[in-house]
């Protein structure tokens, strides 16, 4: 995998580059996958998904742009994002302290009914894993996968590989997810 960064569209973007062009026994030639995504992008699906680092939000990209996403719901017309939209606004006013604009803020299924984590519902639609791995579950796999000599190792050597191909641009990448955040946070005026 290679990744470079430019600017499509005014927007600092990264290229993906992932494989290498083959040719097969018939020589047909097959071109690697180019995925372009903004950095904003990056950093927004990061706070929306819960996600703990920048490569899983990566591979969250590529799964959803490889997989789809399902159709908005017809009567309500709420789609994958819009519950994880919702913890994210939540979420933000609670650190700002707004805890009664906080509890106003509800986060819901397209059902309607009362969610405990948009995030989870947002990753379960995409197909994604239920809860965001943290660090400590990544590092105990890790250790798993090598006493047992399991292919998982692997899966964990290429995330490490990709948070190094990252590297470069996680100031960046930060910088944004801040903007999206305060982007989103909504803005309460207290009246005298």
């Amino acid at each position: 995998m290679e990744i470079t960064r430019t600017i499509i569209n005014n927007q600092p973007t990264l290229i993906v580059k992932d494989g290498e062009a083959t040719t097969d026994p018939d020589g047909r030639t097959h071109l690697p996958t180019i995925h372009r995504i903004p950095i904003m992008a990056l950093a927004s699906h990061r706070e929306l998904l819960g996600l703990d680092s920048d490569a899983e939000t990566l591979k969250a990209i590529i799964h959803v742009r490889n997989n789809g996403e399902p159709a908005p719901d017809a009567e309500t017309g709420r789609n994958a994002w819009t519950s994880a939209y919702e913890q994210s606004e939540k979420d933000a006013l609670n650190a700002l302290n707004q805890v009664r604009a906080a509890a106003l803020h509800p986060v819901m299924a397209a059902s309607g009914r009362l969610l405990a984590d948009g995030r989870a519902e947002t990753r379960r639609l995409l197909g994604l894993p239920s809860t965001a791995t943290d660090t400590y579950e990544a590092d105990a796999a890790m250790a798993a996968a090598q006493a047992l000599d399991s292919t998982d190792a692997s899966t964990a050597s290429a995330t490490d590989a990709l948070t190094e191909l990252l590297e470069p641009y996680a100031a960046e990448i930060e910088e944004a997810r801040e903007r999206f955040v305060q982007a989103i946070t909504p803005q309460y005026r207290k009246d005298r």
